[in-house]
């Protein structure tokens, strides 16, 4: 049973699903959106989706987005909108609650709708329309429930990424490829090992080919197989990864590296599902669900001429799938750290620091959890916790991760890694069940894993400052200081370790910046008010 709001200002939503698809708690409906706020406070987390109309024919002043009541044109368009305005105000609170958004209008444009998960569009016959209703409500209840987590891949909660599996569910059982896009270190190679091909119900093998590893006079050979004497050096008949992935799924990661003579021949395999080995007239046929990957842009290769026209139509670019980077989805960081360090685990190296730190401790065997904050965590039977202080916390929330997944997850074992190492050359400790992922170690890690050139000067922070005449100059000075420290808290939103950043080139120094805001007569819980 799921737990569905309903806003609409008439009744026969609510009224057709508490008929139609008993199955569900609704509540609601909410007829504006100041009710649609008090009941969000009210249900919070216990809500699985939203059912939001989008034309309200309500009062003016129950409207938001109308400046002038008066207007009837501003009027109408806030009306037949007024769904969209509640989705974006929706989304501020509660961005990764499911919103579905329903119209019987064929004049409103679907993009508006961008926001919410899906979009339903009424047929004025309700057994259609619950029908389409139930299935949506499903879909979106399967995928948040439970299904942060599946093997090595961390999916997360946010709207992109249940849009993400949801689409390569249904592309997996298809015959058709899928092209895999998005920047590096995004897991396209895990997503395609570890659910395409699941899903695709194949009984064949996985294959992979990385062809930023290939040379250009090497790819045929590699991915169509080759008769002896086909080539200098060939001295018996071989398979290529089309043959080997035949009845399974075969993973070409960056294909914008294939060369255009290995082009022609995969447009001929897509286009009659046969393979000819190089040096060879013998048609072997194959049945592969193509995986391909590429974080270029192939529709810009092809009008640069380096990528074949026919060959991107053939890899199905309608079904484009782009995973989003680290920083677009949403995490919530604490599982994900908790999903690294089981990874991290399964390799012997961590799992022998942790081994041996347990035994020096006198403790059982222990798994490790994480805990997040600057107090002690209470002690919890054959656990070591790993607290992340907020200082650490804050750094990871900060950090941009253009490396993304493959970034994050060579962070954190890394930081593992040196974290039991410095354990290990300790004795006894009070509290060995509890080991403190410390800022600075992080911070080091990060700088040192950072692309961005060291030698580029970092630009000053810059304020607006009026020099005011005073009696002496300590006095202006100091009116100076204040109006720059005042300017710097607001601007980092009172974050002490920013501003401690900016001011000392060390978040750490975050207590002397207080300190001298304290000296300049500055009130820190008065700005914070200010806010």
């Amino acid at each position: 049973m799921a737990h569905v709001l309903v806003i609409d200002d008439q009744d026969r939503t609510s009224a057709l699903c508490q008929r139609s698809i008993p199955e569900h708690s609704y509540h609601g409906p909410a007829r504006s959106w100041s009710e649609a706020r008090r009941m969000l406070r009210r249900y919070g987390r216990r809500l699985d989706v939203v059912l939001l109309d989008v034309n309200f024919d309500i009062e003016p002043e129950d409207l938001i987005g109308l400046d002038d009541p008066s207007n009837a044109a501003a009027l109408r368009k806030a009306k037949r909108t007024q769904g969209v305005l509640i989705l974006e105000k929706l989304r501020l609170s509660h961005p990764d609650l499911p919103v579905i958004l329903m119209t019987a209008r064929d004049d409103l444009p679907i993009e508006l709708g961008d926001a919410a998960e899906e979009f339903t569009h009424f047929l004025e016959d309700d057994d259609l329309d619950a029908n389409a209703l139930r299935a949506q409500i499903a879909n979106i209840v399967q995928a948040r429930r439970g299904q942060e987590q599946e093997g090595p891949i961390y999916w997360g909660n946010s709207i992109a990424m249940r849009r993400v599996r949801g689409l390569l569910q249904t592309l997996a059982k298809g015959r058709l490829p899928i092209i895999l896009g998005g920047p590096t270190g995004t897991g396209k190679s895990l997503i395609a090992r570890h659910f395409v091909h699941p899903h695709s119900q194949r009984s064949g093998a996985f294959v992979t080919v990385d062809l930023s590893t290939l040379p250009d006079n090497l790819m045929a050979t590699h991915l169509f197989g080759s008769v002896k004497g086909a080539y200098t050096g060939s001295i018996a008949d071989r398979k290529g990864a089309f043959e080997e992935a035949d009845g399974g799924t075969l993973f070409l990661d960056e294909v914008g590296n294939l060369s255009l003579d290995a082009q022609k021949m995969l447009l001929t395999v897509l286009q009659e599902g046969i393979v000819t080995r190089v040096g060879d007239v013998r048609e072997r046929r194959v049945d592969v669900k193509l995986v391909v990957a590429t974080n270029e842009d192939l529709r810009g290769m092809v009008r640069e001429g380096t990528f074949r026209a026919d060959l991107l139509m053939r890899l199905n670019p309608a079904c484009t799938v782009t995973l989003p980077s680290l920083a677009e989805r949403g995490l919530d960081w604490v599982k994900l750290l908790g999903f690294c360090v089981e990874r991290a685990l399964a390799g012997p190296y961590l799992r022998e620091l942790v081994t041996q730190y347990t035994q020096a401790q006198g403790m059982p065997p222990c798994t490790l959890q994480i805990s997040d904050g600057d107090k002690a965590p209470a002690s919890i039977q054959g656990v070591i916790q790993l607290l992340f202080p907020k200082r650490s916390m804050a750094l990871i929330r900060k950090h941009s991760w253009p490396g993304n997944l493959r970034e994050f997850s060579m962070t954190v074992e890394n930081a593992l890694l040196f974290t039991f190492a410095e354990q290990a050359q300790v004795g006894k400790v009070e509290r060995p069940d509890v080991i403190q992922v410390r800022p600075r170690l992080l911070r080091d890690l990060l700088r040192e894993n950072s692309t961005e050139s060291s030698e580029a000067p970092e630009e000053g922070w810059q304020a607006q400052i009026a020099v005011r005449p005073n009696e002496t100059l300590n006095k202006v000075a100091a009116d100076v200081e204040r109006q720059y420290f005042t300017q710097l808290f607001f601007a980092h939103k009172g974050d002490f370790q920013e501003m401690a950043r900016v001011l000392m080139g060390d978040p750490d120094c975050a207590r002397k910046v207080q300190l001298r805001f304290n000296q300049l007569g500055l009130k820190v819980r008065e700005l914070r008010s200010r806010l």
